[in-house]
């Protein structure tokens, strides 16, 4: 095929129409043809006594080129942190361990939030440093469930650990299970106290019957007692 051909167009001596033609072409044009494509180019230009340079379009495909550059800066591994970050981070931890030695604060998820949520702990560096630093210490306690239901959901949320996770959703229906039971149990408060009603009632018409049971003898005995005296 001519270069004309496989343009796709007739002979010119129009420059703007060969790169139209050319710009066309390219769109259809798999990759392993791309070269025929642009010594078809190349012959037009000859042809028609023009000098052959790079169009605009070739910019435009070199540009993918450089994306991976950016792609691969912005994969590149975060910063360390700073010191005043170091610094923050490791008074928080600080601030964890004395605060796990008090039991009734370390089971109270508004004490954790304080000392985790509020800034600068709260930005994203620090709070990786502080869970890669604090995971070793509070798992142990996890796996002895020793810490609150409220407290373990707040740190599966702040920290995302799996296992964390995995705690929370088991405590959860624990605690489900559990109010079940103790619903049930307040539902049905009329049983026991019926039969101790039952009892008591019990009691209180068998005594009444005796006595008069003891009267009547009594009187019996008193009436046989005149009619033998008579």
């Amino acid at each position: 095929m001519t270069c004309w051909e496989l343009l796709g167009i007739s002979p010119t001596n129009d420059r703007q129409e060969i790169e139209e033609a050319y710009t066309a072409q390219r769109k259809f044009v798999a990759d392993q043809d791309l070269a025929d494509l642009d010594r078809a180019r190349r012959e037009a230009f000859a042809e028609a006594g023009l000098a052959s340079y790079e169009p605009p379009v070739q910019r435009a495909v070199a540009e993918p080129e450089t994306a991976p550059v950016k792609e691969a800066a912005s994969a590149s591994p975060a910063r360390p942190l700073s010191a005043r970050d170091q610094q923050v981070a490791r008074e928080v931890v600080i601030q964890i361990e004395a605060m796990l030695h008090d039991s009734a604060r370390c089971q109270d998820p508004q004490v954790w939030r304080a000392i985790l949520a509020e800034p600068p702990a709260d930005s994203d560096p620090i709070r990786e440093a502080v869970s890669d630093a604090l995971h070793p210490r509070i798992k142990p306690l996890l796996n002895a469930g020793e810490l609150s239901q409220p407290v373990v959901a707040f740190l599966a949320q702040w920290f995302g650990w799996p296992e964390l996770e995995a705690v929370n959703e088991q405590q959860a229906a624990n605690s489900d299970v559990m109010a079940e039971r103790d619903s049930g149990f307040s539902d049905n408060p009329s049983g026991s106290d019926s039969a101790s009603s039952d009892k008591h009632q019990g009691g209180v018409s068998f005594w009444p019957a005796v006595l008069g049971w003891v009267v009547a003898l009594i009187v019996l005995t008193s009436i046989f007692s005149n009619l033998t005296g008579s």
